[in-house]
């Protein structure tokens, strides 16, 4: 019997390992009803923009792409950048407990929200999370409460930063002491995956292929990464030499740590191993491991602007949009795979709605309004891609005036808010989400 028959998931295992195999035209063949899986994923960057030079000038599908959205150029039909969108309640720092709940009332140091809130990506989670092996996959680079997932009793949902005991988990390997030091995971089912080849088309055989490429090219960075940590003279590694490592306060590479966290989370979306992800890429307070950016302090930068116009802080102005740039640059990376990687008749992107953006706007005064987001791919929930909108009567941010302008308060006659597209992504996932935050209505301005 075709073993691609047998079972509904589909693995290679051996040793230990349980190696979960991504969507194959065979596997729908073996089941008519099944499609490609609707994902959302939520990607956090703390601390607000340059705002000056964030959100373009002009709406609709002919505008022009702004300093930090031109390393997404090669995708711009596939996002959609807003304008007009705001949480009402000023968070200052703790925007990490606000961004996907809507809710302020945070315990300062502890991190939760008040009881009987949630956030978004969570909500989704308990609709379509017991469709998964993981419900929903919460990760940050410095972990634990320090997150933007947050369940229904108001309590932070831990963020996992190791990357070797993610990729451990995500092959099955059940923690990191049972990754293989110096063979393959992929030699251990070597011949599972030869036998598999010979029940394949052409498409699935390749797809296959760029797959256990995928899993190598990991295996490879955590594998090193072990070997580092056990090397009693790690401190005195030449330092031009590339080297990942799971504690993400001390890297050699942070670009490296965030592209490889970027690609477990492509892995697990691919495998179907979860369906909901969320991504707090660093503490909102400044320091961390971000303080290995190239660009210099981020956070102190942003707080010196005052928000004077650019020419009365150009070097700080200089900080923030060579960090705002870096963090387009890891998205445009993230987004390139998915779009790469064909399923289910389309690419991955459009089956995958990704949000990107921060909890402030002016890091200066902590603003929450006219918040700088983004929303790519999604396509196959509806979502209708390759515009500026601008929402609440936004106006552009003219640098002519001299000043920060004043919170919009001109919201028209259909106001928005940022719970609205949170909620509006619940409901595109199939799970209702009515009353959510501060939300009113859905954004049918986002629907094809």
């Amino acid at each position: 019997m075709n073993h691609l028959r047998t079972t509904r998931r589909q693995f290679l295992s051996a040793s230990g390992v349980c190696l979960a195999l991504p969507w194959l035209e065979a596997f729908a063949d073996a089941a008519p009803a099944a499609q490609a899986p609707k994902r959302a994923v939520f990607v956090f960057v703390p601390n607000g923009v340059n705002m000056w030079e964030w959100h373009p000038a002009t709406t609709g599908k002919d505008y022009e792409l702004t300093p930090p959205l031109k390393n997404l150029a090669d995708c711009r039909k596939r996002f959609t950048v807003f304008s007009g969108l705001q949480h009402k309640a000023i968070p200052g720092h703790g925007e990490l407990a606000v961004w996907l709940t809507a809710n302020a009332n945070y315990t300062a140091g502890k991190g939760a929200v008040t009881k009987s809130t949630i956030s978004i990506d969570q909500h989704i989670a308990e609709a379509v999370g017991r469709q998964t092996r993981w419900p929903s996959m919460v990760v940050g680079a410095t972990g634990g409460r320090r997150t933007i997932s947050f369940d229904r009793q108001g309590e932070p949902v831990l963020a996992d930063q190791d990357l070797s005991a993610i990729f451990a988990e995500l092959v099955g390997a059940h923690g990191r002491e049972k990754l293989p030091r110096r063979a393959s995971i992929l030699d251990l089912v070597s011949s599972q995956a030869a036998a598999l080849r010979r029940e394949l088309g052409k498409s699935d055989e390749r797809k296959l292929e760029e797959y256990l490429d995928s899993v190598r090219t990991v295996e490879k960075r955590v594998q090193a990464d072990i070997a580092w940590q056990a090397t009693a003279r790690a401190e005195v590694i030449d330092k031009d030499r590339l080297r990942l490592q799971s504690d993400p306060y001390a890297p050699a590479n942070y670009a490296e740590y965030i592209d490889t966290m970027f690609e477990l989370i492509y892995l697990a979306l691919r495998t179907d191993s979860t369906r909901v992800v969320s991504f707090a890429t660093t503490e909102s307070e400044g320091g961390g491991p971000i303080k290995n950016l190239p660009c210099g302090n981020w956070h102190n930068a942003g707080h010196n602007t005052g928000d004077a116009p650019p020419e009365q802080k150009p070097k700080d102005y200089a900080t923030l949009s060579e960090y705002d740039a870096w963090w387009t640059a890891r998205l445009a990376k993230f987004l390139a795979r998915l779009q790469g990687t064909t399923e289910g008749g389309h690419d991955m992107l459009h089956h995958t709605a990704v949000l990107y953006g921060s909890g402030m706007s002016w890091p200066a005064a902590h603003r929450s309004d006219n918040l700088p987001l983004l929303l790519a791919g999604g396509e196959g929930l509806r979502f209708a891609q390759g515009r500026h909108v601008a929402f609440n009567n936004q106006a552009p941010v003219n640098a002519a005036v001299g000043k920060a302008p004043p919170v919009n308060k001109d919201f028209g006659k259909n106001p928005a808010c940022v719970s609205d597209l949170l909620r509006t992504i619940a409901e595109r996932m199939d799970v209702p989400a009515p009353g959510f935050g501060e939300s009113r209505r859905t954004l049918d301005e986002l629907m094809a």
